[in-house]
């Protein structure tokens, strides 16, 4: 039994270690690497989302999805659960409202609110969008009334 000891585990511990941490670090890194913003051009319907890694509601990242000529604002948020659940990840909806992008102009308007799904946070949708180098220069107007602020 001993022989066995010194021969079996000095390489079972890591191959274990090792195949434990990929299985948690694959999902990480797939939140990791998912897309925090996503707008066409011209008028839009957007929502603001948190996507997670399923059972792990704490690694967890806030998403924007902006897409133009949709009808609902469910039919983006189908489109985010589908890039999502594709990862292996989960979604949930945190409200919506309407943006109007113009690239020529760097301009970004954020206003309005869903019927169904709640209004967003457009205050903290202006943010999320500065934060992101690709749209630090554009000047962002966020419509804040009847918000709870």
């Amino acid at each position: 039994m001993d022989k066995v000891r010194t021969l079996i585990l000095p390489f079972w511990r890591p191959i274990m270690r090792t195949t434990r941490n990929y299985c948690n670090d694959k999902k990480l890194k797939n939140l990791v690497t998912f897309p925090e913003i996503t707008i066409g051009q011209g008028k839009l319907k957007y929502i603001i989302a948190k996507v997670f890694v399923h059972d792990e509601s704490e690694q967890s990242k806030i998403v924007i999805r902006g897409v133009p000529r949709v009808k609902y604002h469910f039919d983006v948020y189908d489109q985010l659960q589908k890039e999502a659940s594709a990862q292996d990840l989960c979604t949930e909806c945190l409200g919506g409202g309407q943006m109007v992008h113009d690239n020529d102009k760097k301009y970004i308007k954020i206003y309005g609110r869903l019927q169904r799904l709640g209004k967003a946070d457009h205050l903290e949708t202006r943010e999320i969008l500065r934060a992101n180098s690709q749209y630090a220069a554009y000047n962002i107007d966020a419509e804040s009334i009847g918000m709870d602020i």
